[in-house]
Parts: structure tokens; C-alpha cells; sequence
């Protein structure tokens, strides 16, 4: 089925859904002033204020275990200023992300969603810093948003996509494959209508619509090939318990196109292969992993 029945498809399945979640506009006007490095910082710390919950939530998360601090912060600005424009945009961003989906019931296990999320988003930082790619943080975000068509596809066909889950448990089927055979659509797709809804950067939409079908990215072809590499890891390493060695979901076209890409547009040397690559990632993901289940318990606490 090609990518433009699947995304018509995707639409008709969103068509008249009105409950959809939402993100607030101040949070977009914040995340605004947040990626210019020259903004006010007293500016960028009245807008918050002027949202009570936003305010309580980047000072709560300031304070939590996740940064450490020595003593309680208690202006917005001086967290502006403590942790970086950088850290405050992705904690907002990160947390109404989260908020948005957080009381949907769903056929599958919220938090092992979020912890897989968070972990490919970490790793794709990581595989970012290796390649040499421009902008790390970007890579991050990028690949905790990826997935993020689960979700719906979860809450408002509950049943049928927990049945779809049944059914292929235990199998070598990859979850998007079955969601294509049941739904005639897949969450990459249902993900790119939910990103444009929400008014994602076009980057954004882009890597969310071909994280599994990296042959097709268009806009930013390389941190496509880095979230759908990092993806692949985090799969192949939670199938093979914590050891990458032959890989346990064999590499499909998207991965393969997604490592060539990498070789092409590296700005460092890569190893031999894609098992030799990961082998290099399987180091760090232990204290990765441990960051993640940190910030996992932060993000989802009321």
C-alpha cells in the first residue's frame, strides 16, 4: 500500500474525533521564545508566570531528583537560568506531551511506551553526538515524538488495535506491519495527522511520517536515518535482554536506507555494519536507561 493511501487513510480514521488532546498556546508562545538563545530571560519568565500550572510545573521539575539541585529554586528565572533555555524548553514540551495522553485508557502498557519513547529519544542524542549531526537536542525531541500515533490508535480503536497486539505477540511481525494489515493504515502515519493538528515544526512531521520508511524523509534525511537506527537499537535491545550481538528483529529497507544515509551524511567515521554500530551504543545505555526511568517517574507524577 503506498504512503498516500495509508496517510488518506489515517485522516478518515481521525475524521470526526473531537476529544483529541491538545497543547495549550502558551506553551507554543514559551517554546517560541525558547529557541531564540538571545531571548529575555524576564520576558520568557513572565509568559510562564502568567500560566499558574506552567509556572508550578518547570518549578516542581526543577526541583525534582531529575536536576539535582543544591537548594529548592523558587523563580522561574533563576530556572531559566540554572538549567538553560535548552533544558526548560524540553521539560515543557516533554511534560504536556506526556499531560496530553495521560489519563487515555489504552490496550497496552502506558509506561513501558514512555520509557521506549524517552529511551530511543536519549539514544538519538547520543547517536547525534556520534555522527556529528548539528543539533542533538533536536534529535532528542525527535525521537520521543516518533511513536506518538500509538497513542491514538491505542485509546480510540482500543479494542481492535488490542486485539491486533494479541494476535502478533510472539510473532516476528513488526507492530507497524500489522497495524497496515488491520487498520489499513499505521501509526506513522496517524502520528504525522496528530503532529500537524498540533502544529509540529515540518521536520518534526517529517520523521514521524517515515521513521520506518527512512527511504522516503525528505526534509532531514539524516535525522531520520538516526531515529530510525535509534528505534531499532532500543527494539533490538530490549528483544535480546540487554546484549546486541546478532540482531534479534532483523534490519527491514528503512533501517538498511537509514544506516547508508548515516555512512553518506556522517561527518565522522562509522563502524563496519549496523550490529558493529550498536555495539558501541550498548555501553551507555545501562545509565541511559536508569536516566530515563528518573525522568519517566518525574513526568508522570500528579
Amino acid at each position: 500500500m503506498d504512503k498516500v493511501t495509508l496517510t488518506i487513510n489515517a485522516r478518515k480514521l481521525m475524521k470526526g474525533v473531537s476529544d483529541l488532546p491538545g497543547i495549550p498556546g502558551i506553551v507554543s508562545q514559551v517554546i517560541s521564545l525558547l529557541d531564540n538563545p538571545d531571548a529575555d530571560p524576564d520576558k520568557i519568565a513572565d509568559l510562564i508566570l502568567s500560566d499558574q500550572v506552567l509556572a508550578a510545573r518547570v518549578l516542581w521539575v526543577v526541583n525534582s531528583p531529575l536536576f539535582r539541585v543544591a537548594t529548592e529554586i523558587t523563580s522561574v528565572k533563576r530556572a531559566l537560568l540554572h538549567i538553560g533555555f535548552q533544558a526548560i524548553r524540553e521539560l515543557i514540551l516533554t511534560r504536556y506531551f506526556v499531560d496530553a495522553f495521560k489519563n487515555l485508557e489504552q490496550p497496552f502498557d502506558i509506561k513501558v511506551f514512555w520509557l521506549h519513547s524517552f529511551n530511543v529519544g536519549a539514544v538519538s542524542r547520543l547517536v547525534a553526538g556520534k555522527v556529528g549531526y548539528r543539533d542533538s537536542e533536536k534529535a532528542y525531541l525527535a525521537g520521543i515524538v516518533h511513536d506518538i500515533g500509538k497513542v491514538f490508535l491505542g485509546h480510540y480503536l482500543r479494542k481492535e488495535y488490542g486485539e491486533m497486539l494479541a494476535g502478533v505477540n510472539g510473532t516476528r511481525y513488526r507492530t507497524y506491519e500489522a497495524e497496515q494489515e488491520f487498520f489499513g493504515t499505521t501509526h506513522s502515519e496517524v502520528g504525522l495527522c496528530l503532529a500537524q493538528r498540533w502544529n509540529f515544526p515540518p521536520d518534526y512531521c517529517d520523521i514521524i511520517s517515515y521513521h520506518h520508511t527512512s527511504e522516503l524523509a525528505i526534509l532531514d534525511p539524516i535525522l531520520t536515518a538516526i531515529v530510525s537506527l535509534s528505534d531499532f537499537f532500543c527494539l533490538n535491545h530490549d528483544a535480546s535482554n540487554g546484549e546486541i550481538g546478532e540482531l534479534a528483529i532483523q534490519a527491514t529497507r528503512s533501517e538498511e536506507n537509514a544506516w547508508r544515509v548515516l555512512n553518506q551524511l556522517s561527518n565522522r567515521p562509522l563502524e563496519k555494519d549496523i550490529p558493529a554500530f550498536f555495539a558501541t551504543l550498548s555501553d551507555g545505555y545501562a545509565e541511559i536507561a536508569d536516566e530515563v526511568d528518573v525522568l519517566i517517574r518525574v513526568l508522570t507524577r500528579d
